[in-house]
Formats: C-alpha cells, sequence, structure tokens
C-alpha cells in the first residue's frame, strides 16, 4: 500500500484544518474527496457539499467518491461543528460532535473492515477535554474519547487504527497562528495513518506533542509517544 495512492476522505469543520489536511494527502499524490458544509474548498480537491447529520446527503457523497475512488483507506474527520461555541450547551455540543462523527465513520467503517485495513483521525477541540479554564466544556470531545477507544475495541484484530488529534485556542489568535496550528494538524493526521502505523485509541493534543519528521509524535519530554 505505501506505494499506491490511497482514498483518502477529509471532512470539513470548525477548526479550519481540514483544508490543510485535504492538501497535504493530494501532495502525497492520494486521491482526495473533501467534504464541507460551507465556505469555498480548493479547486483542486474533489469537493463535495454535505451535511453530515443528513443520512442521504452523506450516503450518496460517499457512494459518488466509492464510485470513481473506491473504498475509503483514510478517513479524516473534523468534529467541530460551525457555530458551536457559544450557541449550544455542553451537552448539546457533545450530543453534535459525537453524532457528527458517528454519522461519516459508520457510512465508511464497514468497507474499511470488509477490505481489511483503514485509518481513521477525529480532530477536536481540547476545549472539549475540559483543559485549562473550559472544565465547564468538558463534555463534548471528552465524549469523542469514548467512542473512539470503543471503535478501537471493535476494530481489534483488523489493520484499521483510530485516534484523535486535540488542538488548543491560542492565545493571540491570528491568520499565521491558525494557518500554524492547521500544518501542525495535517502533519500529524499524515503521520498517523501511514500505511504502516500501528498506533491507535491515542488522543493527542498538539501544543503539548509535535509531529517530529521521521519520528512522529513525541513527548515534551523527548520521548516517543505510543498509543494503546
Amino acid at each position: 500500500m505505501a506505494d499506491v495512492s490511497r482514498s483518502v476522505l477529509v471532512v470539513s469543520g470548525a477548526s479550519g484544518s481540514a483544508e490543510s489536511v485535504a492538501a497535504a494527502y493530494a501532495r502525497q499524490d492520494d486521491w482526495v474527496g473533501f467534504l464541507y458544509e460551507r465556505g469555498t474548498p480548493p479547486d483542486e480537491l474533489y469537493n463535495v457539499r454535505c451535511d453530515v447529520s443528513d443520512a442521504l446527503q452523506l450516503d450518496a457523497a460517499v457512494s459518488e467518491f466509492e464510485t470513481g475512488h473506491g473504498v475509503v483507506d483514510v478517513l479524516v474527520v473534523d468534529a467541530d461543528r460551525y457555530g458551536r461555541h457559544g450557541e449550544e450547551s455542553s451537552l448539546a455540543a457533545a450530543a453534535g460532535a459525537r453524532a457528527r462523527a458517528n454519522a461519516i465513520i459508520g457510512r465508511t467503517l464497514p468497507g474499511m473492515r470488509e477490505a481489511g485495513h483503514g485509518r481513521i483521525v477525529l480532530i477536536a477541540s481540547t476545549r472539549g477535554l475540559g483543559r485549562g479554564s473550559a472544565l465547564a466544556d468538558g463534555a463534548p470531545h471528552a465524549d469523542l474519547m469514548s467512542l473512539t477507544w470503543h471503535l478501537v475495541h471493535e476494530c481489534r484484530g483488523s489493520d484499521v487504527t483510530v485516534n484523535v488529534i486535540t488542538y488548543g485556542s491560542p492565545h493571540n489568535p491570528t491568520p499565521e497562528t491558525r494557518a500554524h496550528r492547521a500544518q501542525q494538524i495535517a502533519d500529524l493526521a499524515i503521520h498517523l495513518t501511514r500505511p504502516e502505523a500501528t498506533d491507535t485509541g491515542a488522543v493527542i493534543p498538539i501544543e503539548v506533542l509535535g509531529a517530529i519528521p521521521g519520528r512522529g509524535p513525541v513527548r515534551a519530554d523527548g520521548v516517543s509517544y505510543q498509543g494503546r
């Protein structure tokens, strides 16, 4: 698999990182599908406007992609929804984020398991992990952690891995810091979804762990990170 193009499906979300992730796979000559709900995606990608929460839209979009490029080998989902912060309660955000991840994974995972291989990465804000002053918002992506470990158990014994990349909000957000964060996420997603990668069940905050070329994610003390 390392020497052939893979079918990669990237689902856009509120973090703004999905475009960088999709572009990174396209530079590897992978077949990249980009599902987006709003905005203007890059012209060079296979773009489909899709509300992931709409089962009919989602099935049609994935089916069209699979017709052209086969079963999805790599799935990257930005689980954060647009307009989540300040507009939803913590519990509503948790339900929405998990439903978003459940919907796309539920549509693509059976194909991966039948094919015998697959790589899944969820992107989630550390706000939802209860870090720092955001303890009141700890439900949304703690729920995604639970989903991830459930999927790891379900896929045990197969070459399907599931990992989570989390990100924090910069103290003084600028276009440059957002672009840097997006590139960090893209680099780490590429590392975690290599055909030979075996880490699974990992939840990796990028402000603590960085993608090191040739080594992948490492802890702050320099020790290589190992997933579950």
